[in-house]
């Protein structure tokens, strides 16, 4: 399994990076072969060649450097989403997947997902809400100002996003660490 952590330097916000860590742990204690590909801005992405790409959450000024780099692979990203391999982004890089995001200026987003991001006012709570893809609720903590004007494909209640093997959330935690229940269902997803 080929795994590319997407921006490890600079969207690594609130302890992200253990959900890269309990995938390998749970990898490496089922005996399967994986390894993990640190990417950032210098790198060229190719995501075809990728099992799993993973993003975690940054500053909005880090998000947006991330975009920026990203819309060059826009096609490749469509492509790779439409043929059902996995993403899993956490925190405000969901906000990247959408038409446009809408803060001190309208930046334009990857438009693989149609829905519009907002960013007003900063939220921060513990969370326990409902999940409809497993039978216990999902815990975590949301810090984020990320308003999006709809939810088409809800991951959990009324929260985060999945389209095909796209998975989207707001929740940090990190949210496979809190959750073990949604990692197994998540690795289990492969």
């Amino acid at each position: 399994m080929k795994i590319a952590y997407l921006y490890y330097d600079f969207l690594n916000l609130y302890g992200e990076s253990g959900n890269i860590k309990i995938i390998a742990d749970v990898l490496k204690y089922n005996k399967i072969k994986y390894e993990i590909i640190y990417l950032s801005l210098d790198d060229d992405l190719d995501f075809a060649s990728y099992d799993l790409v993973y993003i975690g959450s940054g500053t909005e000024e880090n998000q947006k450097i991330a975009l920026q780099h990203l819309l060059k692979y826009k096609k490749d990203i469509v492509k790779y989403i439409e043929n059902d391999k996995f993403i899993l982004v956490t925190g405000n890089s969901v906000d990247m997947f959408g038409k446009k995001i809408i803060a001190d200026k309208e930046y334009r987003g990857l438009n693989v997902l149609d829905f519009i991001v907002r960013q007003e006012k900063r939220k921060m709570e513990e969370i326990y809400i409902d999940s409809k893809i497993t039978k216990n609720k999902i815990l975590g903590f949301i810090n984020n100002n990320s308003y999006p004007d709809r939810l088409e494909y809800p991951l959990f209640e009324n929260e985060g996003i999945k389209y095909h093997h796209f998975y989207g959330t707001y929740i940090l935690g990190p949210i496979l660490v809190r959750n073990p229940e949604f990692l197994q269902y998540f690795l289990n997803s492969f």
